[in-house]
């Protein structure tokens, strides 16, 4: 794109791209981290969102979901574990709907938590999800603690709660963003998913990954909210 611009900038005085990328990752951009001894880190994995929550400005200003391939993170946690560092959050707008569809030899089909559905329908293939890469770098680097953050409630479907379970580098703890407690606004909201299904979801990640700490977040007076569904939050 740089060198489309400096051609249109020979005839013209000012040339700005504002096209989103569809398959940018910068996955060969290692970030330059002031700490060479620091024990925590970020990597990210992923950007864009496919979700289009009706409050949200993301898939607007970052575009659609693409994903890193798993080796380059793969690759850059042991760059971080040679590193010294001992703990890692794996980062993304969208962080557990990752897909590397590049990986072919991972055959792992989309699914999504018991209960919740997809707005956005193109979500299928082969490759690596968020379970087989949690999967791959807490074997990889088994003296690190792995983090992540920020999820949606809809992509937690099993596979995923059980390598956390299984995995003891992996911390128990879970961001659900709830956003509401009364369907009504979480559809208003364009969450897709009923106030009952999320309360699902968390008594199963509390059957799948014993003493598992929950988190979440509220919006509290969103447009048109009465008292009685804010009471239901």
């Amino acid at each position: 794109n740089i060198i489309n611009m400096s051609h249109h900038v020979e005839d013209k005085p000012k040339a700005i791209n504002v096209q989103l990328s569809m398959d940018e990752t910068y996955a060969d951009i290692i970030p330059v981290r002031k700490e060479e001894n620091g024990l925590h880190a970020w990597v990210s994995i992923m950007r864009g969102c496919n979700n289009m929550c009706s409050y949200c400005i993301v898939p607007f200003t970052r575009g659609r979901e693409r994903s890193r391939p798993i080796t380059s993170i793969v690759d850059e946690v042991l760059l971080l574990s040679d590193q010294g560092y001992k703990d890692i959050t794996l980062l993304g707008q969208n962080v557990n709907s990752y897909h590397d569809k590049t990986a072919n030899e991972f055959k792992t089909q989309h699914q999504n938590s018991s209960g919740f559905n997809e707005l956005f329908k193109s979500r299928g293939g082969d490759g690596a999800r968020f379970a087989d890469l949690l999967d791959q770098v807490s074997l990889a680097a088994p003296e690190v603690r792995f983090r992540f953050t920020s999820p949606h409630p809809k992509d937690f479907p099993d596979p995923v709660l059980e390598v956390i379970s299984e995995r003891a580098n992996i911390c128990k703890q879970l961001h659900l963003p709830a956003q509401s407690g009364n369907t009504e606004m979480l559809f208003a909201m364009r969450r897709n998913h009923t106030r009952e299904s999320y309360i699902e979801l968390v008594n199963r990640a509390r059957e799948k990954i014993p003493l598992v700490a929950i988190s979440s977040d509220f919006i509290a007076g969103f447009c048109g909210e009465t008292d009685e569904q804010f009471q239901d939050t």
